[in-house]
């Protein structure tokens, strides 16, 4: 979701500019290209930097300040532009926004604060409150804030989720939202924990406060969740007694009976964002059957690239485990990474990865056009990147069928030549070859001076090489498995129509 929509009008400029820096990679952005991209006048950019710079020094510690400042050429340098510092920025945009406010309002207290309380305590006139509604309205409904992938189709539920994501991505590191509830909520997730017996991660702590604070504030605002997500049968009568003893909790702290339905929804929680096990136990094939579909087709794709793996010695016991994990959490409690993932970042895993690349791009492919689905663009990245995750600790490199012969010939002897084979073998890439003498498989030699005889790719290195020169053979590699896998599928292409 663009957050930016929530800001006031100058904040959405200063952020804009902000981005700015932080996209250039050398923090250095010329005023043509801020003026052009924000169509805004000098003076007003002038007037931003200096805001900006003000807003900087309040997010930061007088020991690691970060600022923007002018230099010749008419082009600005941004220094210790982070992304932990724009995500502060953006955390105070939020907090100073009036349409941030109204929507705390709409979605967590409205039932229980009136309209005139709340345009009080805001200092918001009664037509900026009704002027607002509408906007925010706008805003969401833009945004495709109220769907999702879940095949819960509960509108409460669905907007939980969302809500909670919101919350997460905002405020995730940064500070802890409705601060008057942490100790509450703290020793409720002790008690969680007691419960089921498990360890948490300080993300993982995070992210369960946050989910917490929002279930128990929509509950508080009459806003309960009518149906229960897991199978009652698939409950054991452990569990139900645990979950109990977590709601006499809820009832002391927050004064809320919370029903069945309500302690299956943290379960729900728990079990799908992997607090706890069993999540093929309680979220069973017979009543979500889509996610072990999905992961069935997967490996049948899998399986069908004969030509580019050994599938005979693929574990398909743990992939299946894997994927179904996967798809269970896409299809019932799906929470986008907090981290905008860029599409650049596909082309990385398509170049490192062109088997598991090109296999999982046709399925990608096959499941944009599923209408029960309707992935967005930012769904199936994410989805893709699961996959990509999936095949990587699942699926060894050498089951890959072909191999990268390198050919390993230094000016400095034997010696030499010994290190950097060892230096090769060190990488652990099961798909070198690595030789000392040409032949007609070799597909690069890699030498430290350039040979005119030699007809294959070459990469030179300087003695000792350089990271330059580790990154130019990465590429070379990667430029020649893509070549080879294109080539394979194509030959299969060519089969199949004949």
């Amino acid at each position: 979701m663009d957050f930016t929509l929530f800001f006031e009008k100058n904040d959405q400029i200063s952020y804009a500019v902000l981005q700015s820096f932080a996209l250039s990679g050398q923090h250095i952005v010329t005023q043509e290209h801020i003026l052009e991209k924000l169509d805004i006048s000098e003076y007003k950019l002038t007037q931003v930097i200096l805001k900006l710079n003000s807003d900087l020094k309040k997010v930061t510690s007088p020991d690691n300040t970060a600022s923007i400042t002018a230099l010749e050429n008419h082009n600005y340098q941004g220094h210790n532009i982070t992304t932990t510092l724009i995500h502060q920025i953006r955390l105070m945009y939020l907090n100073r926004s009036s349409l941030f406010a109204l929507f705390s309002y709409d979605i967590l207290t409205s039932n229980n604060e009136s309209k005139e309380s709340f345009r009080k305590r805001n200092f918001v006139s009664k037509t900026k409150f009704y002027a607002g509604q509408l906007e925010l309205r706008d805003i969401l409904n833009q945004s495709d804030f109220y769907r999702s992938p879940s095949l819960v189709k509960s509108p409460e539920y669905v907007t939980r989720l969302r809500v909670f994501e919101f919350f997460y991505t905002v405020f995730n590191g940064i500070a802890s939202p409705f601060p008057k509830m942490d100790v509450k909520v703290n020793n409720l997730i002790v008690n969680i924990q007691s419960q089921f017996n498990f360890i948490i991660k300080p993300v993982q702590r995070v992210k369960l406060e946050i989910f917490i604070k929002v279930w128990v504030l929509r509950v508080m605002n009459k806003c309960p969740l009518k149906e229960a997500i897991i199978p009652e049968e698939n409950l054991s009568p452990e569990i139900k007694q645990h979950l109990k003893s977590i709601a006499a909790s809820v009832k002391n702290a927050f004064n809320l009976d919370l029903p069945d339905n309500e302690l299956n929804y943290l379960y729900t929680f728990l079990v799908t964002q992997q607090y706890l096990p069993g999540i093929q136990e309680i979220l069973d094939d017979q009543h979500f059957s889509m996610a072990y579909e999905l992961t069935d087709q997967l490996i049948e794709s899998l399986q069908a690239a004969s030509r580019l793996l050994e599938v005979e010695r693929l574990d398909i016991p743990k992939l299946r485990q894997t994927l179904n994990a996967v798809h269970l959490k896409f299809t019932t409690f799906y929470v986008e990474p907090t981290t905008f993932i860029r599409f650049s970042k596909i082309k990385l895993f398509k170049e490192s990865y062109p088997i598991f690349h090109t296999i999982i791009n046709e399925f990608m492919t096959t499941l944009n056009q599923r209408n029960d689905l309707n992935l967005s663009r930012q769904e199936s990245a994410n989805l893709y990147l699961d996959y990509m995750f999936t095949f990587i600790n699942c699926i060894p490199q050498d089951l890959q069928k072909f191999k990268i012969y390198i050919c390993v010939d230094f000016s400095l002897g034997p010696l030499y030549t010994n290190y950097i084979v060892k230096t090769l073998q060190e990488s652990h890439n099961a798909n070198f070859v690595l030789t000392r003498n040409l032949s007609a498989q070799t597909d690069i030699y890699l030498s430290d001076f350039l040979t005119s005889s030699v007809k294959q790719q070459q990469v030179i290195w300087h003695n000792p090489p350089s990271h330059d020169d580790w990154e130019t053979l990465t590429d070379t590699v990667n430029h020649i498995k893509y070549q080879k896998v294109r080539s394979l599928m194509v030959e299969k292409r060519n089969e199949e129509l004949e």
